[in-house]
Formats: C-alpha cells, structure tokens, sequence
C-alpha cells in the first residue's frame, strides 16, 4: 500500500512539477498572442452574456408599448352582478376593482364609471345620443375637470326632485358638457343653465347644463373608457342621432342619476389598467395569470390581457429564434477562432513541446501545463465580461449557456491541441514498417473520418428535419430553440466536410492547368494550395462566418419586403380613408383628396359580409362594391395587380351586374343566372371573370392580433361589382372606406389635418406609414438592428480568421519562399503563393457558406415566424437576393487582402543576405 501511495504521488509530481514556472517564461514570451487570445475571448463572451439580456430588455420595452396600445384589453375590468340593484352595484364594483388592485401591485390605481342607457336628446343642432356618465377613481386615477363656463353641477334640492310621494315632478340631474360637446350642441350657459330634456318622447327626465369643462389630463388613460366625456363621437350608420356625448355628473350627485336613471340599466364597470413602468414580461404573465384565475373562482373579473400576451409572445418568441441564429453563429465563429488561435500558440511551441517529450515529458504534463495557462486566461475573461454586463444591464436577465460553451472552448482547445502536438512529436516516427500493417492504420484513420463526418450530416439532417416538423417553438423559459439556433451551424459544417472532400480534386485540376502556363506564380500558388484545400477547422469557420453573413443578410430582406408587401395588401393603394364618408366631414376629406396637388385617382367603396351567393345554394360570399373603374386606375398607378375586367364592372348590360368572383365560388356553383342578395334586395350577376383582390379588412390595424386574424369571416368567397350599376337596382351599403393613389398621396392626407379616429370618426393610412409604423415597432427595429451589426461582426471575424491562418502557416511558407528567393523568386510570385494557399480556403467558405445562407431560410421558415415580423396573414416568403452574397465575398476579399498584406509586411524586413547566410528560416 505503502509503494503504490508513493509511485501515485511519484507519478503527480511528475506530472505537475515545475508547471507554474515552465508557464510564466512561456507566456511572456507569447505575451502578444496570449492577449489577442483573450481579447477576442472577452469580447465573445460579452456578446454571448449581452445580447440575451438586450433582448430581454427589448421584449420588457415592447411589452411596456403593446400594453399601452391594448389599453382596455390589458387592463382588469370588474362588472356588477346581475340583479343587483344600482346602489348596491356601485359600491360593489368600487369596493371589488379596489380590493383587486390593491392585491396585485402590477396594477394601476382603478377607475369606476357609472353610466345610464343612452338617452335620445333634443339639442338647439338637432337629436343626438346622451348618456349620464359619473366617473370615481382613486389617487391619480380619478378623473378632474376643470370648470370654464357656468358653474359645477350641484345636488337638485329635495323639494325640486321627483319623489315618490310626488309623482308629477320630473327627475332632474345637473350636469356638465365638455366644451366641444357645447359648441357641436349650441349649449350656451351664459345666461344660466340649460335644459336637456332626456329622451325626445317625454319630458319626464330633465338634464339641466350648468357648466363647461375641460379635461385636465386628455392623454390620460382612464379617459379612454368614456372618450365621450372629452368630446362627441360620431356614432354608427343607422344610430337615432350622429353624435354621442356625455352629460357628465360629479360622483357625489349619485343619487340623482340613481333617480333619473332608475330603470334605464344603470351599469357601473371598473377597469385597473396595467403599470406600465418598469414592467416585464414575466410581471405582464403572472398578472394574467392572477386575473384569469379570479374568473375561473366565479369573480365578476374580466380581462383580454392573455389574447394580448399570445399575440406579443408569438412575436417576442420569432424574434428569440432569428436572435438565437445571431448569437451562436457569432459564438461558433468566435470558437472556432479560439481554436484557431490555440492552434497557433501549439505551433509556435512545437520545438519546445518536442523538446520536453524528447527529455520524457508525458502529455499529461503537456496538457496540464496548457491548462495552467488557458484557465486563469478564461477565468478572467469571464469575470471582467459578466462584471461589464452586469454593470451595462442591471437586472437583467439571459441564458449563460452560449457563453458557458465558448469558455469550455477557451480552456480545452490550448489543452487538446498542445497535448496533440506532443503527442505527435513522438507517435509520427513510430511507423510500421509492414507495408500492410500502414495499409491497415491508414484504412481504420479513414474509417474513422467517414464515422465522424456521416455522424455529423446525421446530427445536422436530425435537427433539420425536427425543426421543419416542430415549426415555431415557443419559448415559454426566455430561451430560444436550441435545435433552431444549432441547425444553420451544423449544415455549415456539413458544407464544410462537403468542400474538403471535393477541395482536393479541384485542387489536382486546377494543377493540371498550372503546369501548362508559363512562369512560376501558377504552379507554386497551385502547390500551396494542397495544404489549404484539407484544412478542417478554418474552413469551418469562413463556411459559418459567411453562412450567417448571408443568413442574417436574407432575413433583414425577406422581412422588410414582407412588410412592404403586407403594407400593399392592407392598405390597397398609396393612401386610404375610412369611416362615415357618407357624412359632411367625409366628403370634405373626399373632395380635399380629390383636389390635392399629386393625387391621381380616389376610388370610394364598402363591404359585406354573410350574403347569400345563389339561390339555395347555402353558399355566402364577401361582396366588395367599389367604383370599379377608380379602383382599377388607383390600383395600377401604385404598381399592384389589377384583375382583368375590373375596369369595365360599371358597363351593365340586361339589367345584370357585372362581377368577379372568387375560383371557389366559380367552381362550386355555375355563374349563369346567378342572384346575390347585398341589403335587404338581390340582383343577378353577369360573371366576367375571376378576382384575386382578398376581403378588404377596413382600417389597416397595427396590432398583431388584427393583422393576422381571418377577415372573410367564414364565407365561401369573395364577389366584386361595380357600386353605382348596384345601387341603380337595390339598396346598397354607404360608403366606409376609399383608395386613394398618386405621388401625392401622403402630403394630401397629412393636409387633412384628422383628429383621432375615435373623434373624428376617420381614420386615414398611408402604406409608407404603415410600414414605418410596423417596422418602427421595439422588436422588430431591434432585430434588424442586430442583423445588421451582426454583419459587421462576422466580418471582423473573418478577417481575423484569415489572419490566424496565415500566421499559423508562415512558418512553413517562410522556409519554402526563402529558399525560392535565393532562385530569383520575386515578392510578386510570393504574394501569388500565399492567395493560392488561401484560394481553397476563401472560395470553398464562400461557395458552401453561401449556399447554406441562401437555403436554411426556405427550409426553416415556419420555425422563424416571418410572418409575425411582417403581419402578413397569408404568411411570408423568403426573400432571394443576391447582395448578401455580394457583401460576404467583398468581406473575404478585404480579409484575404488584409492577411497577405500582413504577412508581406513581416517578409520585407528580410535581406536576400540574411537568407543566403543563415538559408531557411
């Protein structure tokens, strides 16, 4: 027992004696490439630790933005009980809104509005649409006016109120108006209060006006529950009046609203909007969560938070998967530089490792002593990466896994590949001297490389195939798919091994050719090339430089002509108009349009839906009426397509409309004879043709949950006809929405000089500012941002690959170009040699990089969700473009020029005399 603890530790010692020494002198003599080495390694493992963090940070900011849009339907709304008798109902909601903010810090401060069934009210302008509207909160969630005209509503004296013990008075509110409200009404309450009486057919309520306001915060948003209070709406087609106002009431007149309400449907509702500072993601969840869960318990809480949240994280989660592709392709480059880099150190130390095994040094001690090197490098690194992160990002969170694997990277590749060099030192002069024992070695070392390799392109198929199958992986932990971000990397390795194994017979062709010409540049840069053309890991690392170069080159492309696209199909033209344009401020806008500088064609239209196709065939159809001829002209003039026979809708001939019809409906039913019902009468069609035009889906929203919904609403198809040749046989739905095409499109709508649609009741849309405003988007600006810095990255690296590739050879060359000196050799036919050493390298890594760049998107666009990036509903395409390619192949033109230019540097300072008296170097 005794002997083996003694030859155990005999056996340490020799392992581990003198390491830290032999460690010191050695790293001040590569001091330089030591602090390359860990110079890229910080800067990898800042990118590795930082961009997850960006992008959690990101998603928290675009939360915070889509919360602020949802409004309502990101916040906790509280309604009475049925059967509860109004008093009882106020105080209930009051009490039970509060009770569920107060327990749920994520929330807002609530706000509980009060209000009755509408009243039809006779004003001075004509009939319009009332309601009584109280409005209560708490802190900076209650609503304040401010009095400008008249005085403040005040409690109506009891001996004035209706009572039941007197039945004959009417019941009376004091109220107020906004001061838009009064001037659309004629109000004038400078003489004294005005009195409104409630509901035209009687005059048993009375409102009486006694003072105007103003609110003191309009971009508040408890004041988006009740926009009427700030101002009127317009109301819908077919309403009793055509605006909708408020007769706002101080919360402490509750009684008598409770009077003149009584029963008219008192409703109290209380909404709790979401804080949206400092809020996460994960805060955004568990609120949902809580809220949902309060419904399930049979609480009167209601919230469409979660539709919000599905909708945000199907987007959050497309820009995790094509960020994840960013990452670990910049951290598969960085590695492989690593190992580069490590290579390099090994090689400028093999006479020294040769040496130590010569002198009976194990490789174990040789790794050892590597490692005693490259951890301490990568321990700090890591420090000082995660400390700037930290600093840069507090609070922020990510995934360690990336940067976990590069510094695995760090420490192991110095340790492999300097125990391999010793290794080597000793086993490459122990060769058989049995022909077929070689024979027999070199047919397992091939066997060997054939499992490697297929076991590689299995892996790589495997990945693909489950990702192509799985689609868009949600990614419910923060984390991007790992199969996705791994798949582009690993086909890159597999064009890898593809181009090493065809390198060389190029490279014999290409020789073949050289032998023929005439001086030595060709033949010498051929024969160099031989080296270069097997070289695994640097191929590796230009094939995946370039594959992500040109894949993050696609995706910002395919994207961007997503959304332009997606911006013609909503928007139908250059420009549109929707809402009431059947009133005055509707045509106003038509006939500004129209009259505008630039503007070519208007075309106006509405839409229905549900309208049976055919009599008895239980078919329902989508029919679009539009002015067929503007429409056209509008639609060419912006460069879309234009269904043959859509200009000539409004030639009707026999009483019969002209149509296009959907190929589904063409095909399911004959079109001869054919009825469609539009309002409330049918015509029949003359079918002319087929129309690719989709269901037109009104005001071009910007929420992801509208873009992509379905708006055909179930019908079989979709029938186009010409408006005017409609509407001189049967009734027809107004006006709602108009196209609007020309240079001047955009100023002309900027000239209208709209309110907010909900004021308003317009809402006008350029497709350049949709695509602004869908581009401009928190995620998806950031994206691109990131796609396009990635580029930059990926040049750097390969610049820096090239680089550590001619260093790591020059040794070699300098012997074999200092010798050719001593012939006449000039620098011209050197510099010639190294491009054709570098030749397989940078046109295989081009050629296999490319490819895999321009494919990997057609085969995983499902798992990239494009089309929650784009908002197109019908899905998006793959863009195919050629300047990605372009850009990579200047990037490894720069990088070759630089690496050469580099090494030719270091080669002047030599004299022809120096070589001729100390020979090769």
């Amino acid at each position: 027992m005794t002997d083996l603890l003694a030859r155990t530790r005999t056996r340490a010692r020799a392992v581990v004696a003198v390491g830290p020494l032999v460690v010191r002198r050695r790293a001040r003599r590569d001091a330089g490439l030591l602090l390359g080495t860990a110079l890229l390694l910080l800067g990898a493992l800042l990118v590795a630790l930082a961009l997850p963090r960006l992008v959690a940070r990101t998603a928290d900011e675009a939360l915070q933005g889509t919360v602020d849009r949802a409004g309502t339907d990101a916040a906790a709304v509280v309604t009475q009980l049925v059967g509860q008798q109004p008093a009882e109902a106020i105080d209930f909601v009051r009490g039970h809104v509060e009770q569920v903010w107060s327990e749920h810090p994520t929330l807002a401060p609530p706000t509980t509005v009060v209000s009755t069934r509408p009243f039809v009210v006779g004003s001075p302008s004509g009939d319009v649409i009332a309601s009584l509207v109280m409005l209560d909160g708490v802190e900076e969630s209650r609503p304040t006016v401010r009095w400008v005209e008249g005085r403040e509503p005040a409690a109506v004296p009891a001996d004035e109120q209706w009572q039941t013990d007197a039945p004959d008075r009417p019941r009376v509110v004091e109220a107020g108006l906004s001061v838009p409200a009064a001037r659309a009404l004629g109000v004038d309450v400078t003489d004294g209060p005005v009195t409104l009486r409630l509901d035209t057919e009687s005059s048993g309520r009375i409102a009486r006006v006694t003072g105007l306001y103003e609110v003191a915060d309009p971009a508040a948003r408890h004041w988006s529950l009740v926009p009427d209070v700030v101002a009127p709406v317009p109301t819908p087609p077919n309403a009793l009046g055509d605006l909708r106002v408020a007769l706002y009431v101080p919360f402490e007149l509750r009684e008598d609203v409770q009077v003149v309400g009584a029963n008219r449907a008192l409703t109290a509702v209380g909404t709790s909007f979401l804080r949206t500072d400092g809020l996460s993601v994960a805060q955004a969840h568990g609120v949902s969560a809580a809220l949902v869960a309060l419904g399930v318990r049979g609480q009167p809480v209601a919230t469409n938070l979660p539709a919000v949240l599905d909708a945000f994280d199907a987007r959050l989660t497309a820009v995790r998967a094509q960020a994840a592709l960013v990452v670990v392709g910049i951290a598969a480059t960085a590695a492989s530089c690593l190992v580069l880099a490590g290579g390099l150190l090994a090689t400028r130390r093999r006479p020294t490792l040769a040496a130590e095994r010569a002198r009976g040094a194990s490789v174990a001690s040789v790794a050892y002593r590597a490692a005693l090197e490259s951890v301490p490098v990568t321990l700090v690194a890591s420090v000082l990466a995660f400390a700037a992160v930290t600093w840069w990002l507090p609070g922020a969170t990510g995934t360690v896994t990336v940067a976990l694997g590069i510094a695995a990277v760090a420490v192991t590749a110095p340790v492999v590949l300097a125990g391999r060099v010793a290794a080597q030192a000793w086993n490459g002069r122990r060769v058989p001297a049995d022909r077929r024992e070689r024979a027999r070695l070199r047919a397992v070392g091939q066997a060997r490389r054939l499992v490697a390799e297929l076991t590689t392109l299995a892996v790589a198929a495997a990945a693909l195939v489950s990702v192509r199958g799985r689609g868009l992986v949600p990614s419910g932990g923060g984390d991007a798919d790992p199969l996705l971000a791994a798949a582009p990397v690993l086909l890159a390795a597999c064009a890898a091994l593809v181009v090493v194994r065809v390198a060389p017979a190029l490279v014999r062709a290409a020789g073949r050719l050289a032998s023929r010409s005439r001086g030595l540049a060709a033949p010498l840069a051929v024969a160099r090339a031989h080296g270069g053309a097997t070289a695994f890991v640097p191929l590796l690392t230009v094939t995946v430089t370039v594959a992500l170069l040109v894949l993050s080159g696609v995706l910002v492309q395919s994207v961007d002509d997503g959304q332009r696209t997606t911006a013609d199909v909503l928007v139908g033209a250059d420009g549109r108009l929707d809402g009431r344009l059947d009133r005055a401020e509707g045509q106003a806008a038509l006939d500004a349009l129209r009259a505008a500088p630039g503007v070519t064609a208007v075309a106006t239209g509405s839409q229905t839906t549900k309208r049976a196709y055919g009599e008895g065939s239980r078919l329902e159809a989508t029919v679009l009426l539009v002015d067929a001829a503007d429409l056209a002209a509008v639609r060419t003039a912006r460069g879309l397509p234009v269904d043959a026979g859509l200009a000539g809708l409004g030639d009707a001939t026999d009483a019969r409309v002209p149509a296009l019809v959907s190929p589904g409906l063409l095909a399911r039913l004959d079109p001869d004879g054919v009825r469609l019902s539009v309002l409330v009468g049918s015509v029949e069609l003359d079918v002319r043709g087929t129309t690719a035009l989709a269901p037109d889906a009104g005001v071009p929203p910007v929420d992801a949950r509208d873009v992509l919904r379905d708006v055909s609403d179930g019908d079989d198809g979709l029938v186009v006809v010409d408006r005017s040749v409609v509407a001189a046989l049967t009734d027809v739905p107004a006006a709602d929405r108009a196209w609007v095409s020309g240079p001047g499109t955009e100023a002309a709508i900027a000239a209208l000089d709209l309110a907010e649609p909900v004021y308003s009741g317009l809402t006008a849309t350029t497709a350049q500012g949709w695509w602004r405003t869908w581009s401009g988007e928190t995620l998806t600006r950031a994206l691109t941002a990131l796609q396009l810095a990635s580029v930059g990255a990926l040049a750097v690296l390969a610049v820096l690959a090239l680089v550590l590739v001619v260093v790591a050879t020059s040794q070699e060359r300098g012997r074999t170009l200092s010798t050719l000196r001593t012939l006449g050799l000039d620098a011209r036919t050197a510099r010639w040699a190294t491009l054709g050493e570098l030749a397989p390298l940078v046109l295989g890594g081009l050629v296999g990089g490319s490819v895999i760049g321009l494919v990997v998107p057609h085969l995983v666009a499902d798992a990239l969700g494009l089309a929650w990036l784009t908002g197109s509903a019908a899905g998006a395409t793959v863009a195919v473009v050629a300047w990605p390619v372009l850009v990579a192949a200047a990037v490894l033109t720069a990088a070759t020029l630089v690496a050469v230019g580099i090494e030719e540097g270091l080669r002047r300072r030599e004299r022809l005399g120096e070589v001729l008296r100390v020979g090769e170097r």
